[in-house]
């Protein structure tokens, strides 16, 4: 028999709880057939420590049950619920039987699931000694105290020396730290997967890393976290974390500089994991600033693209659907193709192998940039023919990037082109191949790009994904890392904010000195930059793994002054939803590498929308997506579950998405994806409180995209926190969005007592909810919601009423004031609390003009309230 069992709070899991009071929910999967029996759950615990008892759950009723939100559950779901008190902690299993005559399915015999614990939080053991949270700290280090700008944190410093560099030969040292907590439960980091990214590795209690980290967190079986961060990027330090054979972490140390200097380690302490880390990388930014040579820079854009953040719609790249051997003509072909499938890209990326390469260079390892010209074998005419073509014969590009590598091109700059006729170069060993490469040196950089990037502008380009930065991190010598490491990341930056403003990508940039000195100080306006390795759609095991990592990657690039990038996925594809979705909640750019010819247009559709000016759009929401679980293993199976938040304004602040996500009532509305991290199906018992920026005193409805189902109304009660049984869908993922609800007395609707609103965004959109710019609810004789979305589709209205009212007697629908045609408004079918508006249609046969704003006003006007 096929039986699946969830519990809040989780088995093998340590949970941290406010009061000694605790419901335990549980779910029970069990075959259709077997759903009448007498089921049996029991409660297998020990409270402080004492003698373990059992206590049998109770079947759960009313709200007390979990929202479903599937539309045909492969398996009947029966609900339970026990009440515990403790004092300190408790330690609990279940146990299940379907008839008394049957044995009794432990969960940690059958399963193979371990014990949960709840631990009651103790605020005061956040601010204890440091030596008290590592006993076997090593005495090498000296301890400083910091305020923390994290809230319920601790934050200290750990420092101490490292030799010089001698006869250009870096020094490099190890030093160990000690065992957090000497013995820690789970443990999670993010490593250097090769030199350009990261990648998230996480166990149990024995902490073995395979490479080499920036960043690791561990937890306690009190529910307490302890973040490390190593400081790099900073007096040519690289500094990374390394597991040692006792079960303690060590810092490995690379001096570049000629003398002597400190080596940093931030550790931060608090019950909530994100908030630890937050507190390490605040920290950070502020030693990072006073080190940067840019902010005084005086950074001015010489192009007509200004400094607002914007994220490029409908992109598409020319790497994996036109393959490496790219031409003028297969560009054309493939435009062409997109055209007569009803798609008009706006965006266009050309990728790798336009450049004008020297692959005769038998000593190098890969290839360098001749010249600033195409080749011309593939593009005859030179680049700004091409573009020009482009540009003429499809009149919606508004913008054509170009691919090009931080170097020049792979191996650098070609020794026997132009470019290295008319630039000083310099000539460097490479660490990872043993060959030598030839760079324009240090004195010229500046003047390298400027004229690289006016050759651009002047051939109709106007933004570049500059790649291969990671390169910089495989110089040898310590002299040219000294000297050329900061010098090329700052002088990129400046010349890329110069001439493109914010069109620029920064790709495999994701190694300790970038992160730091480039990509962490607020300088600048955000830059785009890939969050992990690439998207490969021929290698399947990659798929949900690529997903996975992107979202704990983001745990730390969350904190960047980037905009995420997942990279590039192609629309047919066996992933191809289950990618879609994720880079919807991504909070980033969307970008498609389809096969000439090989298009899905209906995907399309639910991952970007059109604006009143026919424009194509993404619909991002405003704070980017993370692994809400950094600890949970990926072999596991469980879900991941990736969290945004949409406030409805374009760009947020570090300081805004605090205040936002610190669930004090923030009026925005919250995302969640799951998604399956195996073939076997499964779902989780998710608490409302999971949702990122819930509030406590609010009321929410929860909205599942496949499915289009909404819940009933979820309030948080004395001791009770609603739950939803998140389940993904067959294509392997779900997207539940939490609405805060407006409520009016009702006279009317006495049985009801109260009306309940909320407006859903575009509900046939992936990330409908962020084509919200501002809502606002008002009531007077009527209910007035009022929404300003910047794109058509399908707009829905939550409320909780409808089942009773009627259409033609109980709403007016307008859009700028103007009445929509009566067959554009309906009751959804998956919903009998949602109405839907067909704005788009309405838009269309009103014949409005939003004149040069591409946003419009819809206003739900309910009657006789």
């Amino acid at each position: 028999m096929q039986i699946r069992f969830h519990t809040s709070p989780r088995l093998g899991d340590v949970t941290t709880v406010k009061t000694g009071r605790q419901f335990i929910s549980a779910v029970l999967e069990v075959p259709h057939r077997f759903a009448n029996e007498d089921w049996q759950l029991l409660l297998w615990h020990s409270t402080d420590g004492d003698d373990w008892r059992a206590l049998q759950f109770a079947a759960a009723t009313g709200e007390e049950k979990a929202v479903e939100l599937e539309s045909s559950p492969s398996l009947s779901r029966l609900h339970f619920r026990a009440e515990t008190h403790f004092n300190k902690s408790m330690q609990f299993t279940i146990k299940f039987r379907y008839a008394l005559e049957q044995p009794w399915i432990w969960a940690n015999e059958e399963y193979g699931i371990g014990d949960g614990f709840v631990v009651l939080q103790d605020i005061a053991a956040t601010s204890q000694r440091l030596e008290d949270l590592i006993p076997d700290l090593s005495s090498q280090w000296s301890i400083s105290t910091h305020q923390s700008e994290a809230p319920d944190t601790t934050l200290w410093s750990l420092t101490t020396r490292i030799g010089p560099s001698v006869a250009d030969e870096s020094s490099f040292q190890d030093v160990e730290i000690g065992t957090p907590f000497t013995h820690f439960q789970k443990w999670f980091a993010l490593v250097r997967a090769g030199i350009p990214w990261l990648a998230p590795r996480k166990g149990l209690s024995r902490c073995s890393l395979d490479k080499d980290a920036i960043l690791c967190s561990f937890a306690d079986g009190q529910g307490r976290h302890l973040v490390f961060l190593a400081m790099s990027g900073v007096d040519d330090i690289l500094a990374l974390f390394r597991s040692t054979d006792t079960n303690s972490i060590s810092l490995h140390a690379r001096n570049d500089a000629p003398v002597e200097r400190d080596l940093m380690v931030l550790v931060s302490t608090g019950y909530e994991v994100d908030k630890a880390i937050a507190a390490v990388v605040y920290h950070a930014r502020s030693l990072i600033w006073k080190y940067s040579q840019i902010h005084d820079a005086g950074l001015q854009s010489d192009s007509s693209t200004d400094f607002r953040p914007k994220w490029r719609e409908n992109w598409i790249g020319t790497w994996n659907s036109l393959s490496q051997k790219l031409t003028e003509d297969k560009i054309l072909e493939a435009l062409e193709n997109l055209e007569e499938s009803g798609i008009r890209i706006s965006n266009l990326i050309i990728d790798d192998n336009w450049q004008s390469i020297d692959t005769l260079d038998q000593g190098a390892a890969q290839a360098g940039l001749l010249e600033f010209e195409a080749n011309r074998a593939g593009f005859p005419s030179g680049l700004k023919s091409t573009v020009s073509k482009l540009r003429r014969t499809h009149r919606t590009i508004e913008h054509i990037f170009v691919w090009h590598a931080l170097l020049g091109y792979w191996g650098g700059i070609s020794p026997r082109g132009a470019i290295a006729r008319s630039y000083k170069t310099t000539h460097v060993r490479r660490e990872d191949t043993g060959t030598d490469m030839t760079l324009v040196a240090n004195e010229d950089i500046s003047k390298f790009y400027d004229d690289f990037y006016a050759f651009l502008v002047q051939s109709g380009v106007d933004g570049v994904k500059t790649d291969a930065q990671c390169m910089l991190d495989t110089l040898a010598s310590a002299s040219a890392r000294r000297a050329l490491t900061n010098a090329y990341l700052d002088k990129w930056s400046i010349a890329s904010l110069r001439h493109f403003g914010v069109n620029a990508i920064s790709c495999m940039s994701q190694f300790p000195q970038a992160l730091f000195h480039a990509l962490l100080p607020q300088i600048r306006p955000p830059v785009t930059a890939r969050n992990s390795d690439d998207y490969f759609p021929d290698a399947p095991s990659s798929h949900r793994w690529h997903v996975w990592a992107n979202a704990h990657n983001a745990v730390l690039t969350q904190y960047l002054n980037v905009v995420p990038d997942w990279d590039m996925f192609q629309t047919v594809h066996e992933f191809a939803d289950y990618h879609a979705a994720a880079r919807c909640l991504s909070g980033g750019p969307v970008y498609i590498t389809d096969v000439p010819g090989q298009h899905d247009l209906e995907l399309l559709k639910r991952v970007t929308a059109l604006t009143t000016l026919g424009k194509t759009v993404i619909l991002r929401p405003s704070v980017v997506g993370i692994a809400l679980d950094p600890y949970l293993d990926y072999d596991s199976g469980a879900l991941l579950k990736i969290g945004s938040f949409h406030a409805g304004a374009p760009t947020l602040a570090v300081a805004e998405i605090d205040q936002i996500l610190s669930g004090s009532g923030s009026g925005g509305i919250s995302l969640m994806g799951v998604f399956q991290t195996s073939d076997a199906q499964t779902s989780s018992l998710t608490l409302l409180s999971e949702f990122r920026g819930i509030s406590h005193t609010s009321s929410y409805v929860v909205r599942a995209y496949t499915t289009g189902r909404v819940s009933h109304p979820l309030r948080f009660t004395d001791g009770h926190v609603p739950s939803l049984l998140a389940t993904p869908s067959d294509e392997g993922y779900e997207i539940y969005t939490a609405y805060e609800l407006t409520r009016f007395a009702s006279r009317r609707w006495r049985r009801q007592g109260e009306i309940s609103v909320a407006s859903l965004g575009l509900v046939d959109k992936m990330t409908g909810c962020a084509a919200i710019e501002a809502s606002h609810v008002e009531m007077d004789a009527k209910i007035s919601v009022t929404s300003k979305l910047k794109a058509l589709g399908v707009f829905g209205v939550y409320v909780s009423s409808l089942p009773n009212m009627t259409i033609d007697d109980n709403f007016m629908v307008t859009i700028f004031g103007h009445p929509v045609p009566r067959h554009t408004v309906r009751i959804s079918r998956n919903a009998d609390t949602v109405l839907e508006v067909d704005v788009q249609t309405a838009w269309k046969e009103l014949g409005l003009d939003s004149g040069w704003s591409n946003e419009l006003e819809v206003t739900v006007n309910i009657l006789r309230i």
